[in-house]
C-alpha cells in the first residue's frame, strides 16, 4: 500500500525517488534499473550484478503481461523462469542453458560464433530442446550518455537460426559492460528512456 505525503512534501519527494547515482552504477554494484523502447513496444529490465562477475537480470514486457528473470555466470547465460498472464503452456516456464563458444565476461567487442541449447520446461508440463546457433557482429562501441549517466556502450547485430525448426531471427543489441548486461529488439535497437537505481524489485507473475 502508498501512503499520500502532504502536498507540501511532494516535490522533494519526487525529487529523491528520481535520483540517479552515476557513480555508484560505474564504480559499485549497485543494481540498475532500465526502461526502453522498441517501436511502441516499452520494456524494463532490472539488473542485479555481483563481484565474482555473476548476474540476475529482470525483464518485464507486454504491458507487465510477462516477467522473466534470468542468471548468468561469469556472463554467460545458465538457467531462467518466465511468468506470463496467459493460461496454458506460456503461463511459466523453467529453462536451463547449456552455452558453447561464448567466453566467459565476453565484452562485445569482437564478433562471435556460438550456440545456445535449451531445455525448457513449460507450464503445462510440456518440454522441448532445441539448439541456437548465434552469429554476432560488433559494430561500435564508445562513451554514450544513459539518462544522466556517461557509460560505455557497445552496439552489435546478431543473425541465429534455430536447428530444430529452421527459424531465423535478426536482433540489434546494445551491451553495457559496466553492468554486465544488455537490451536488445527485432525490428530497430532499442531506444533507452530512462535509468534508476532506486526502484521495487520485480516478481514473478503468480
Amino acid at each position: 500500500m502508498r501512503f499520500l505525503l502532504p502536498l507540501v512534501l511532494l516535490p522533494t519527494a519526487a525529487a529523491a525517488a528520481e535520483a540517479v547515482d552515476c557513480n555508484a552504477i560505474v564504480t559499485t554494484m549497485a543494481p540498475v534499473e532500465l526502461t526502453y523502447h522498441e517501436a511502441d513496444k516499452s520494456s524494463v529490465t532490472q539488473i542485479f550484478r555481483d563481484p565474482s562477475g555473476n548476474s540476475v537480470v529482470w525483464v518485464k514486457t507486454m504491458n507487465g503481461k510477462f516477467v522473466g528473470r534470468a542468471d548468468f555466470a561469469a556472463g554467460v547465460l545458465a538457467t531462467a523462469e518466465t511468468s506470463s498472464a496467459f493460461a496454458g503452456k506460456f503461463k511459466s516456464s523453467k529453462i536451463n542453458y547449456t552455452v558453447e563458444g561464448m567466453p566467459k565476461l565476453f565484452d562485445r567487442r569482437s564478433d562471435l560464433n556460438y550456440s545456445t541449447t535449451h531445455s525448457s520446461v513449460y507450464g503445462d508440463g510440456s518440454t522441448d530442446t532445441a539448439t541456437t546457433t548465434y552469429h554476432y557482429k560488433f559494430k561500435s562501441a564508445g562513451k554514450e550518455a544513459v539518462g544522466p549517466c556517461m557509460l560505455d556502450v557497445v552496439h552489435g547485430e546478431s543473425d541465429s537460426v534455430n536447428e530444430k525448426t529452421g527459424k531465423t531471427a535478426h536482433t540489434y543489441g546494445i551491451y553495457f559492460p559496466q553492468l554486465m548486461a544488455g537490451i536488445s529488439g527485432h525490428t530497430t535497437e532499442p531506444v533507452i528512456d530512462g535509468i534508476k537505481t532506486t526502484f521495487d524489485p520485480m516478481a514473478l507473475i503468480p
